[in-house]
């Protein structure tokens, strides 16, 4: 394989996806995935909007989309894989605009199942979704159908699609582009200095010596103001970009999109910030505690992650963090801990600190061959362990949902959230719960936890 090319630095096991990037099975199958969505959306485009008599030509139309969104799912995810772990690889950059545009021929053929049920009356709608083929998947079209009124014209939504490529998903890859290359110099509390990328700088922040969180926090703020210029235009064109297509489909609020989005409702969000405000109270007592134990009036921004004054026990590195994981997922519940023993044995997890890794933590899944990757970059600190947890939590969710039907996975973010929180939770749990663990390192967890939530 061209070195160029190669994965060989990475530690998670991609072959599963494909024996090689680009090698010929990845070229057949964007091809035939391309081809596929022509065809699809040509063909969608010729029918009008649900009637009676056309409903058994649009329910094919609805399943060959949800094989085709499983295609999609799964070569986006290794391309994501690739494009994060080493956002160096010119390769793997160029491969991740190509996906744009794939993406954007994707969008097209959504739009045109919008487009067929944004004119439906509603008894249609349910008729069409009861068909047993498309059992499991009511909510979705249900879904489909409360979008399809907020769409433009076909021809405004295609050139939005095919301006999104160059435009909004543009700025998009060159902030994730810009960010996965960063790197700052850290200049240690003792003169030492190092070139470090910006991946590791969280880690540092959360680190008990004072002196070394403020260097982290002043040197990676210097590294982010070289490219303050890009970051800034990079989000407000996205923002602009949103709210100006908010505008042409008749939106009123932008909140209403991501309200839609998280399957809530604006009085829900209301109800949770009254919620958080009427005890606001107590996080800024648990920050006045903090500050006290720090022997000051306040604590700066590089404080919120600070550890309690405690030695810490031994180090935490990779083979103790999957000990940790695994042995509280076990006996909290043995599938569970059985499922992320088997995450270790196949490398699903890119986990190394190296340069040109972009920074932050997610998991990702293919909808084609049911497997989940996790990426996280591992810097021997517990916050980086309740990060494997969560992101495992993630992948299990997945595992648990791999032989329902495709349509069935388009859950919203606030259902997401919940099941990788639940999975920090059992692993906070399993190491409180633990006797081998002195109350010392008992203590640095609860306060990690209450950091999170203050």
């Amino acid at each position: 394989m061209d070195s160029d090319t190669s994965t060989s630095k990475m530690n998670w096991d991609l072959s599963s996806y494909f024996p090689e990037f680009n090698g010929s099975e990845m070229i057949a199958f964007k091809e035939k995935l391309k081809s596929d969505i022509d065809e699809t959306r040509d063909n969608a485009s010729k029918l009008e909007h649900i009637t009676v008599e056309n409903q058994d030509k649009w329910e094919v139309i609805f399943l060959r989309y949800e094989v085709l969104f499983s295609r999609y799912t799964h070569l986006s995810s290794y391309i994501g894989c690739l494009s994060s772990a080493d956002a160096n690889n010119e390769q793997f950059l160029k491969e991740e605009a190509n996906i744009t545009v794939l993406g954007a021929d994707f969008s097209k053929l959504k739009n045109e199942m919008l487009r067929c049920l944004q004119n439906t009356d509603v008894e249609l709608v349910n008729e069409f979704s009861g068909k047993k083929e498309l059992s499991l998947a009511k909510h979705y079209i249900n879904r489909l159908y409360e979008e399809s009124k907020f769409r433009m014209s076909r021809e405004m939504e295609a050139l939005s699609a095919d301006l999104g490529i160059n435009g909004i998903s543009a700025w998009s890859r060159l902030y994730d582009t810009v960010s996965g290359k960063l790197e700052f110099e850290m200049e240690y509390p003792d003169g030492k200095k190092e070139i470090l990328p910006i991946s590791q700088r969280r880690s540092l922040m959360e680190n008990p010596n004072r002196d070394l969180r403020k260097a982290a926090f002043v040197c990676g703020n210097k590294a982010w103001e070289e490219i303050g210029d890009i970051a800034a235009s990079a989000i407000n064109a996205i923002s602009g970009t949103r709210l100006t297509l908010n505008n042409y489909r008749k939106i009123d609020h932008f909140l209403d999109v991501a309200l839609f989005q998280a399957s809530i409702t604006k009085k829900t969000l209301e109800a949770m910030f009254e919620a958080a405000y009427s005890e606001i109270e107590l996080p800024k007592k648990i920050l006045r505690l903090k500050a006290s134990t720090m022997e000051r009036d306040q604590i700066a921004w590089f404080d919120l992650g600070a550890p309690l004054d405690i030695e810490q026990e031994g180090n935490l590195d990779w083979e103790r963090a999957k000990e940790l994981v695994s042995s509280s997922f076990s006996n909290a519940y043995p599938r569970l801990g059985e499922f992320i023993d088997d995450v270790y044995r196949k490398n699903w997890i890119d986990w190394e600190p190296r340069m040109g890794k972009r920074p932050g933590g997610f998991c990702t899944g293919s909808l084609l061959n049911k497997e989940s990757r996790i990426f996280l970059t591992y810097n021997n600190t517990i916050g980086d362990v309740l990060t494997l947890a969560h992101e495992a939590g993630h992948a299990f969710h997945s595992f648990v949902m791999r032989d329902i039907r495709p349509f069935a996975h388009n859950y919203p973010m606030t259902l997401a959230e919940s099941a990788s929180t639940f999975a920090e939770m059992i692993l906070s749990e399993g190491l409180i719960s633990d006797k081998n663990i002195k109350d010392e390192q008992k203590a640095l967890i609860l306060d990690m936890e209450i950091n999170h939530g203050a």
